[in-house]
């Protein structure tokens, strides 16, 4: 919308520029000042006579259904598409088991729905799918995690239960939402390689360490990740803080001789300083 008011200011001023008679100078010899002056006077008139039926036009046309799209601007039709695209991509029935959201971007992008999924069979599986109607008609999710979820965390949680520092451990198999059709059938590694996913740990330190500490409990760690077969998203929290997270490309060949026991205690001290956002 802000581009549109953008593009209709300066519209506006290339037509009032037109419109002024180059041959007459400019008084004061202030040429600049003169135009902008000019055009300036002119807009306030015309946005003070138009200016409502203008933005209503424009406000209209972003409202507008976008023609050729595969469901209607209303929840129930993108609701009914999205459900068909995911019984259509994995062959069971799903059902809407959560936030839902419409939002129109107007007659060009088209609207896009968001919504939490489950299987009907299944509601514990909860995941996030799209659609809009125009860039993603094929439905956008992240509910392949469940094919691997199990394969994928049991290393991980291995080596955080290894760590006699670490008091507690969340951990999630994650990816980011894609048209591609994931099936059981398919290896983890080749999953974990080319679907973007990665294994989220969230690890819960004693509190009131000192923070030389803290550094060696992370980086050995760190140390110790090379045996794993994931990317990780990994999250250390202590004395109500994150002290560490990074996120780790185990695939790409992480480097744990990338930290030194220096640096982490400084990054640790200063997360303890600070706190989290609030």
């Amino acid at each position: 919308m802000q581009r549109i008011k953008s593009l209709f200011f300066a519209v506006c001023m290339l037509s009032l520029l037109a419109g002024c008679d180059m041959d007459q100078p400019p008084p004061d010899n202030g040429s600049i000042q003169w135009v902008l002056g000019q055009a300036n006077s002119a807009l306030e008139d015309i946005n003070e006579k138009y200016g409502d039926d203008i933005m209503r036009a424009i406000d209209g046309l972003r409202e507008a259904d976008h023609p050729g799209g595969p469901f209607e601007n209303d929840l129930d039709s993108a609701r009914a598409y999205l459900l068909g695209q995911m019984r259509e991509k994995y062959g069971i029935e799903f059902a809407v088991v959560g936030r839902e959201d419409l939002d129109n971007y107007g007659p060009f992008a088209g609207a896009t729905y968001t919504c939490q999924v489950a299987p009907v069979d299944a509601p514990e599986q909860v995941a996030t799918a799209l659609v809009s109607q125009t860039l993603y008609q094929k439905v956008r999710d992240d509910f392949a995690v469940y094919y691997f979820k199990e394969a994928a965390e049991a290393p991980v949680l291995a080596l955080c239960e290894a760590k006699d520092y670490v008091l507690d451990q969340r951990i999630s198999l994650e990816m980011p939402g894609t048209a591609l059709t994931w099936t059981a059938d398919d290896s983890l590694e080749k999953f974990l390689v080319q679907s973007g996913a990665y294994v989220k740990v969230t690890l819960r330190l004693a509190d009131d360490l000192d923070t030389k500490v803290y550094a060696g409990q992370i980086l050995d760690l760190l140390n110790s990740i090379d045996q794993l077969d994931c990317n990780l998203s990994l999250q250390a929290r202590a004395n109500k803080t994150y002290i560490f997270f990074s996120e780790i490309k185990v695939l790409e060949g992480f480097d744990a001789g990338s930290y030194t026991l220096e640096e982490l205690e400084d990054m640790i001290e200063h997360r303890l300083k600070i706190g989290d956002p609030q």
